[in-house]
């Protein structure tokens, strides 16, 4: 068995290091956050971001990226996109070439408009090995071992499949791909989507208007996404319609979550003081996307006004599904 590394314990990033070790894989797991790596030192468990999930014991806290990254094969990048490109500059003078790097936050930098790959590439330029992941996982859910399946994108077939390898089992199926635009353009949109089926929520539109949002978001997502350099094909696949189904119908979603608040709570701004909602910062380099490639992306806007604009949800929702016409 092979060892991997985990930068970022938050719920993704100690969910899928709990998996890897399950797996058999010596797995050391490293965070900014004193106090979490003590609770995985002493107790095994995750109480601030994975609670009720006791973890494998091939899960070791580590408090160095030098000493995390040690004899890794695989470097596992879990951080929010903000973060990706700080991290990645801390991390390089102990990331060597021959091992393998692979990124789960989803979302595209802010300002560069880069996605989170070409953010990686440029901070470890002598890292050939990286790539994405994508599709609907929460990870509370594959935490406790609920049947989940994401899908793993590398420039090299080879590289995908050692990945598949690693983190693949029994309920966490890894379906591989060429397509890393598809995979990371599409992780990112789904967020900003999301929030406008919590909108339907908040608003107490039933099936029938959420269904119609959800085909109208997805549509807009294979558009861009393919105006990007994506295939089509992924975005009706894991990387887009499953990502969206999961994040935009999942209660415990918080971008679905912040298009609820958005609809019922006058202090909603608060539930991003507290939380990281990727889902907001894509929505605003997702529109400038649409903008310059000259993609009509009508839900998009709809969404960016509300949040940015202060456009009233309820209104701005009625009048777009008034006035939406097909053809």
């Amino acid at each position: 068995m092979r060892t991997v590394a985990v930068l970022g314990a938050g719920n993704m990033g100690t969910a899928l290091a709990h998996t890897i070790a399950g797996n058999g894989h010596t797995t050391r797991l490293w965070n900014t956050e004193p106090d979490v790596l003590e609770e995985i030192r002493d107790r095994g468990t995750n109480s601030k971001y994975l609670p009720g999930v006791t973890l494998h014991e091939l899960v070791s806290p580590c408090w160095t990226i030098e000493e995390a990254l040690a004899d890794a094969w695989l470097v596992v990048f879990s951080v929010p996109s903000h973060a990706v490109r700080s991290l990645a500059r801390e991390a390089a003078p102990f990331v060597r070439a021959r091992q393998a790097v692979l990124n789960v936050g989803k979302g595209l930098e802010e300002g560069t408009r880069k996605r989170l790959s070409e953010v990686l590439a440029e901070e470890l330029p002598r890292q050939q090995g990286i790539a994405v992941m994508g599709g609907p996982a929460i990870a509370g859910e594959f935490a406790r071992g609920v049947p989940t399946a994401v899908i793993v994108a590398a420039p090299d077939a080879r590289l995908a499949a050692e990945m598949q390898g690693t983190l693949q089992n029994d309920f966490f199926k890894v379906e591989t791909s060429g397509d890393m635009v598809g995979v990371e353009v599409e992780a990112c949109l789904k967020n900003a989507y999301a929030i406008a089926l919590g909108m339907c929520d908040g608003l107490g539109y039933g099936g029938n208007t959420k269904a119609f949002i959800a085909s109208l978001a997805l549509g807009e997502i294979a558009a861009l996404s393919r105006a990007l350099g994506g295939e089509e094909r992924t975005a009706y696949g894991l990387a887009g319609l499953g990502d969206l189904l999961a994040t935009g119908f999942n209660p415990h979603s918080r971008n679905r979550i912040l298009g609820e608040k958005l609809c019922s709570d006058p202090d909603w701004q608060e539930f991003l003081r507290t939380r990281t909602v990727e889902g907001v910062a894509a929505c605003r380099v997702a529109k400038e996307l649409a903008q310059r490639h000259n993609v009509p992306t009508p839900l998009l806007h709809a969404i960016h006004d509300m949040l940015f604009l202060g456009e009233p949800p309820a209104e701005t929702m009625r009048l777009f599904l008034r006035d939406f016409r097909y053809g």
